[in-house]
């Protein structure tokens, strides 16, 4: 079933097809090779019948055969065989087997039984041409030394090829087990997740190679997917448990008017203080819809340039007749001009949430500031900063949850979805909420993207 398994699988087969390229270039190479050399061979000896003629036949002309006899008689190492025929093709003199009555090039196999002066024992490959005086001379030279180079050359190519093929049916088996092994990895972990288990996570080997960096991909996909999930278990937790309280203290108020009410007054105290329970609820679930509605995206599509200094003032200058009348001071540091692609409209709302924290759960007599400047990168920082009581830093993260509140803020007005949908614009404007101990109180920083460009403006503080 494993050897199945690997001869099946893409990796083994994409490994046969490069091994089948590897052994069809060897098979082109070889014959190539064996061509070259081959042809090589041949025009060497060629070559040198040629030579050998040319450096004869003039003697041949001159002396006839009684030169053939001499040159028989001067090639000591019997590379050549001769024979001179009459213009008929008769023998005059030199080798009678070599037989050759018309000019020109003549490859043959010596026969057996047939005696010869010279050692030739095989193939032969003959010159013929005729002389000028009618005769033929003949020049031959044995070329079965060349076939012992050829079968040699042919021998070592096979065995090339066949250790090709070990060799690559090897390698693709190892090839398409290791690919195999990787691949069973990323499906035990789906099926590991599929059954529940979201903790798990695709190993990496830490290689860097195609399949690591597609498994850090993937545990980035799961990752942002148990967020997810954790985020709507703990949003459909934090409903049940905050929504109980005032759907239950809107039923309880409806019974005791039922139960206890007798003049129209009472009825009507009733039925108001149950319209106050409903529009509670119902700004809860718009503010729950208005933070799904952001963390959506949708938004992102339609952002422009906004003046980050004009929004930032604009909020400011709404909440300082508030803060003066509770008795706390709201100071603004804002440079001018500084301008992010964006969402007024939320960016607004996102500072204006971060103020309201400020003033409702700080004492009387704290200072709010709300400030605006770039650092050296050229990312725009704003922050709200105050000197209250600040935030506990083991519950900074827990606060941007949402429903969460502070156990001393749970006498206070609010929702504790003000944090979240701070941190929801923040995030569709790609950038970075942040919770400070401003020693004391709290700082809530922002950082949002490169500032798109300062324009002159009139400064404010």
């Amino acid at each position: 079933m494993r050897l199945r398994s690997i001869t099946m699988g893409t990796g083994f087969r994409l490994a046969a097809v490069a091994a089948t390229i590897v052994l069809v270039s060897i098979l082109i190479l070889g014959f190539g090779i064996y061509s070259t050399v081959k042809g090589a061979l041949e025009g060497q000896v060629r070559g040198g019948i040629e030579r050998d003629m040319a450096d004869l036949a003039p003697l041949v002309e001159q002396a006839g055969a009684a030169a053939l006899q001499t040159r028989s008689t001067q090639d000591l190492q019997r590379r050549f065989a001769y024979r001179l025929a009459s213009p008929e093709g008769n023998y005059l003199s030199g080798e009678r087997w070599l037989d050759i009555r018309k000019p020109g090039w003549t490859e043959f196999e010596t026969a057996d039984g047939v005696a010869r002066e010279v050692p030739f024992d095989g193939d032969v490959l003959v010159l013929t041409e005729r002389l000028r005086s009618g005769l033929l001379l003949s020049v031959a030279s044995d070329i079965t030394w060349i076939d012992g180079v050829e079968d040699s050359l042919l021998t070592q190519f096979t065995w090339a090829l066949l250790i090709g093929i070990v060799l690559a049916l090897g390698a693709g088996a190892l090839i398409a087990q290791a690919l195999l092994r990787r691949v069973d990895a990323v499906a035990r972990t789906a099926n590991a997740i599929i059954a529940g288990d979201l903790s798990r996570r695709i190993a990496l080997t830490g290689s860097g190679d195609d399949f690591d960096r597609l498994a850090i991909t993937l545990n980035a996909m799961l990752d942002r997917i148990a967020g997810l999930m954790e985020n709507l278990r703990q949003v459909s937790n934090d409903i049940a448990h905050d929504l109980r309280t005032p759907l239950a203290r809107l039923r309880q108020g409806l019974e005791d008017a039922r139960a206890r009410a007798r003049t129209t007054d009472s009825y009507q105290e009733a039925v108001d203080r149950a319209i106050g329970e409903a529009d509670g609820l119902l700004q809860t679930f718009s503010a729950l819809l208005r933070i799904a509605q952001i963390e959506a995206g949708a938004r992102r599509a339609a952002f422009r340039p906004v003046d980050l200094s004009d929004a930032l003032q604009t909020v400011v200058e709404a909440y300082e007749p508030a803060a003066e009348d509770s008795g706390r001071r709201l100071i603004a540091t804002i440079t001018a001009g500084i301008v992010v692609p964006g969402d007024r409209e939320l960016v607004v709302q996102l500072i204006a949430n971060l103020v309201e924290n400020a003033l409702c759960h700080t004492p009387v007599g704290t200072d709010v500031a709300v400030s605006l400047s770039t650092d050296p990168d050229g990312s725009a920082i704003a922050a709200v900063t105050d000197n209250g009581p600040g935030i506990p830093a083991s519950e900074r993260e827990a606060v941007l949850r949402r429903f969460y509140r502070l156990e001393r803020s749970r006498t206070t007005p609010g929702n504790g979805l003000g944090l979240s949908l701070a941190a929801a614009v923040v995030d569709l404007h790609r950038g970075a909420l942040s919770l400070h101990d401003n020693q004391p109180g709290l700082k809530v920083e922002i950082r949002f993207g490169p500032v798109s460009h300062v324009h002159s403006a009139r400064g404010c503080s």
